[in-house]
């Protein structure tokens, strides 16, 4: 009995860590209100993971990757032992993005950490504010007891507009269900309580994600096909419904993927509705692209990414 109490201390700890996220976030609720003009962080409002923008923004059951950490932190818990993932977001006249993310199992936890920089280009038919340099950072715990996951990060946001800095702090939680490499279910709540910390021009608007994943075939043979779908509800907009697969052949563990997605567009949002993306993989290595016919502007975007997984 003592042992199985042993056990839940955990998860109970984890439990009570998302219930105060959650009451601090509520009490500083109100302070955000109080701040008349901000933007929100084009960091952490864009799809960080290459994978992820391939596919439209999806990435609350997207389990197994490093660079989950930026939509749902409980989907790193299925990472077997380390996982690593970069991406880079070419666009000389909208800016850049570049990011890092680092995943690691120990025991029943999980331990993950991303970045990310938004550096800007000659910013032709960007909204207001979005020309101004940005810098955002995620750490998160994860904690799994058998095929069930329950998590949350901490975020940091530094923006320098007109060389004075502006920063934002918020959290997210997550749940997440991996039943083996059948399929996976995913819950995430970010930017609970939107920005911490008083008056800042950057905002950092909720979002709520409900997704599930399903392998019509065994990931360890040859030929590769799932599906995904996900619910989002924007905090301030229409609530949004993304569909897509991802499909290929990997012989000799070398293989070609492709996936695409379609999402309905949010309230003011210059998102396309269809994406496309494509991974090259190599055993435990993947070099992963993505294309949106509109991101930031009204400018296509191409995003290169690369994947490991120890």
């Amino acid at each position: 009995m003592l042992r199985r109490a042993d056990e839940r201390c955990p998860l109970l700890t984890v439990a009570v860590l998302v219930m105060v996220v959650g009451a601090v976030a509520a009490v500083f609720e109100p302070a955000r209100a109080q701040v008349p003009a901000s933007s929100p962080s084009i960091v952490l409002s864009r799809p960080i993971s290459v994978r992820s923008a391939g596919m439209n923004g999806i990435g609350a059951a997207l389990v197994g990757n490093a660079g989950a950490v930026f939509s749902n932190p409980a989907g790193i818990a299925t990472i077997r032992h380390i996982g690593l993932e970069g991406a880079y977001r070419a666009g000389p006249s909208e800016g850049s993005i570049v990011s890092g993310a680092l995943a690691w199992r120990l025991r029943q936890f999980d331990v993950g950490f991303g970045i990310a920089r938004f550096k800007p280009g000659s910013v032709t038919g960007v909204p207001s504010g979005y020309e101004d340099r940005e810098l955002a950072g995620v750490g998160s715990l994860v904690y799994r007891f058998g095929i069930i996951a329950i998590g949350g990060s901490g975020k940091y946001v530094r923006r320098a507009v007109d060389d004075s800095p502006q920063s934002a702090f918020s959290a997210d939680a997550g749940l997440a269900i991996a039943v083996f490499d059948i399929m996976a279910i995913g819950f995430s709540k970010q930017n609970i309580g939107g920005r911490w910390g008083g008056e800042s021009a950057v905002s950092m608007p909720g979002l709520t994600r409900l997704a599930m994943m399903w392998n019509y075939v065994d990931p360890l043979e040859a030929f590769r096909l799932l599906s995904t779908i996900e619910l989002q509800w924007p905090e301030g907009e229409d609530f949004r419904i993304v569909v897509g697969g991802e499909g290929g052949v990997v012989v000799h563990d070398v293989g070609l993927l492709g996936r695409a997605a379609y999402g309905t567009k949010a309230t003011g949002s210059f998102f396309s509705h269809m994406t496309y993306g494509g991974s090259l993989t190599f055993g435990r290595l993947a070099f992963d692209y993505a294309y949106q016919e509109a991101d930031l502007s009204e400018e296509p975007a191409h995003r290169f990414g690369l994947r490991l997984a120890l």
